[in-house]
């Protein structure tokens, strides 16, 4: 396709030349005549498509009824909900208008954050938009009347990933181009055969490594990025002679690089292709981080939409082995940026067996929590999550050193849409979903509070009783 035609569309303008030459060349077109279906509710082919001419109208199925929920108009986009939530087409789209659509299949669709920063960031914020109307739709269907008291809180919890995928992917962009420098570096040293096979082995060992690095405590990080700068920054044969041995440094601790270990690849590679043989490895871990960011925000978007559709229907969802631990630390993750004055102490019980429950509706849970404690602290305080394992139940607390709860407002924490925040702040699902949750698995959830220290107690039985296995 063209890219002279894409730039003149809302979706593709002012995107930068390689994004557009990327879309037009990993897309494919498809026409539609008046009538012609592009997709069906329910359909498990979920494909995304932007309409490059003509009209869809867009419908769904609802007790029965064919509800009209607009039209898909010349250069806007559609099906990037259904695929960011991995769930089968929501919606049933149709030609009111001859149309030609570029068309990108789910591997491609998942390729664009990658390749295409700068669109992905629109994708994420039509996402955003569209779940919101969705909420909204909800609410005029009636199927729980008091939605739209959840809709503005729900806006905020789905912005947060987004805009954290939207600045990673800006981040993102500038690390390929220090990708493309390095390995345009190395080119230029004509390498022999056994030299790029080791490049390339060493590049599979740093990445493996990467996805099972474990978080160091700051002083233990501190102390292994200084030996490291130390012996990158030193001339040969000592060390690797890297002027800007900091900027390399933090991401081979991240990915739990020993300094050994660079001393190993030291003595496995040519002296003049050394230093760009890290810059490069450099380069590829700082991608890969960022891209494990994007697809964990991705990630968070899904399960948000999740659990307000739970709520909604009551979903049967199958119970899995959940690890609570990885819960609240992916929830720290998305709140992090009401974080930055906070203090976090995990408390957690090494030995804390998995438990048997639904893995969404448990981060639901504990995001709730801590965010309510977050905003307790009036962004500055400290907050302890504490874990540990009583019986056959595993306890879960959140505490936190603010103000405490007034006396008036704790025999109403737990009922359905109570609050004392304004509209737009907080999740927006309050406790009482917290309390839904915990009750179908069969736990409980309990409050104590006193000035300086406010505890939320969460526990759950480690197993289900049979019955709930299937989700019921």
């Amino acid at each position: 396709m063209d890219t002279s035609e894409l730039t003149s569309l809302a979706a593709f303008q002012d995107l930068p030349p390689a994004e557009l030459d990327w879309l037009a060349n990993n897309g494919y077109e498809v026409r539609l005549e008046v009538g012609d279906y592009f997709s069906r509710q329910n359909d498990p082919q979920t494909r995304f498509y932007v309409v490059i001419d003509g009209e869809l109208q867009i419908t769904r199925s609802f007790q029965g009824r064919e509800i009209v929920l607009g039209t898909t108009p010349r250069g806007i986009m559609g099906g990037e909900t259904a695929l960011l939530n991995g769930e089968p087409t929501n919606v049933t789209s149709r030609a009111i208008l001859p149309a030609r659509l570029l068309v990108l299949d789910p591997p491609e669709f998942f390729l664009t954050f990658a390749n295409c920063p700068v669109f992905g960031t629109r994708v994420f914020q039509v996402a955003t938009q569209r779940t919101l109307g969705w909420a909204s739709t909800l609410k005029q269907q009636e199927k729980m009347a008091a939605l739209g008291k959840l809709s503005a809180g729900l806006a905020h919890e789905l912005n947060n990933p987004a805009a954290a995928a939207r600045r990673t992917a800006r981040s993102l962009r500038e690390s390929l181009t220090g990708l493309q420098h390095s390995t345009l570096q190395l080119h230029d040293l004509d390498l022999s055969r056994p030299v790029l096979e080791k490049m390339e082995s060493l590049q599979s060992q740093a990445l493996e490594q990467s996805a099972l690095a474990p978080i160091l405590p700051p002083l233990e990080r501190s102390d292994r990025e200084e030996k490291l700068i130390a012996w990158l920054e030193a001339p040969p044969p000592d060390g690797a002679g890297i002027a800007a041995a900091w900027e390399l440094a933090p991401a081979f601790v991240s990915a739990g690089v020993t300094l050994e270990q660079l001393r190993d690849w030291a003595g496995e590679l040519p002296a003049e292709a050394l230093a760009p043989v890290l810059q490069w490895l450099n380069e590829t871990l700082c991608a890969a981080e960022m891209m494990a960011e994007i697809e964990e925000s991705t990630r968070r978007i899904s399960d948000l939409v999740g659990a307000v559709k739970e709520y909604t229907y009551m979903d049967q969802a199958v119970f899995q082995e959940v690890d609570i631990h990885k819960g609240l630390d992916n929830t720290l993750t998305v709140l992090g940026y009401k974080l930055k004055k906070i203090n976090v102490i995990r408390e957690y019980d090494p030995n804390l067996p998995c438990v048997l429950a639904r893995g969404s509706d448990l981060n639901q849970v504990w995001t709730n929590l801590i965010d309510n404690a977050i905003d307790a602290l009036n962004e500055e305080g400290t907050i302890w999550l504490i874990t540990r394992c009583e019986n056959d139940y595993v306890m879960v607390e959140v505490a936190d050193d603010g103000p405490g709860i007034p006396e008036e407002v704790k025999p109403h924490l737990f009922e359905p849409f109570f609050t004392t925040k304004e509209v737009g702040i907080g999740t927006g699902l309050g406790l009482d979903i917290s309390y839904r949750i915990v009750s179908q698995h069969n736990g409980s959830i309990e409050a104590q509070s006193n000035p300086g220290r406010t505890r939320f107690i969460v526990r759950l039985p480690v197993n289900q009783p049979e019955s709930n296995h299937d989700g019921g």
